[in-house]
């Protein structure tokens, strides 16, 4: 029922969702907010690194019905629960304030089976540049790249990567 709500709000905001898309260079990306599904957070944890590594501010969002206690992450992953969620499923104002506060100029996400939590979370991102591959929400992504399902995920991520890297705006 909950997850009924939800997903119909999610719907009626993504049919009135508008924006101008925009193009963004490598180089010119300092922000970068990732949606994640916690199942790839290995090669999450490898990609954020090398963004790092670019010089990239990153953080990191996933959801997880269950929270792992034994679970030790650096600070720029943010991993959400069912306590950080109203009863209605929408993230509750304290976290979803501090995400929706982000000064993110670039979203990627990498969800394969994105929860409404994180759906709910992409159509509220301040980014002005949008990379995904979720052909079944084109309008909200600037930049969508095909993702072959035989190919492992993690090289799936490395042609995203080297893609967003081939941009040029200029």
């Amino acid at each position: 029922m909950i997850n009924i709500f939800l997903n119909n709000l999610i719907k009626k905001l993504t049919k009135s969702h508008e924006r101008v898309k925009t193009f963004r260079e490598y180089t010119d990306i300092q922000h970068v907010t990732i949606l994640f599904d916690m199942e790839d957070l290995s090669v999450v944890q490898t990609f954020v690194e090398t963004l790092k590594a670019d010089g990239k501010d990153v953080t990191a969002f996933s959801f997880a019905s269950k929270k792992s206690t034994n679970m030790q992450l650096p600070e720029h992953f943010q991993i959400w629960s069912r306590n950080q969620l109203d009863f209605w499923g929408i993230p509750k104002e304290p976290d979803f304030k501090k995400f929706k506060g982000q000064k993110s100029d670039t979203l990627i996400d990498l969800t394969k089976n994105s929860s409404s939590v994180l759906r709910y979370l992409l159509l509220h991102s301040c980014a002005d540049f949008r990379v995904g591959f979720n052909h079944n929400n084109a309008k909200l992504y600037d930049f969508l790249i095909e993702r072959n399902q035989e190919q492992d995920f993690s090289y799936f991520v490395n042609q995203m990567l080297f893609y967003m890297k081939s941009i040029r705006t200029k």
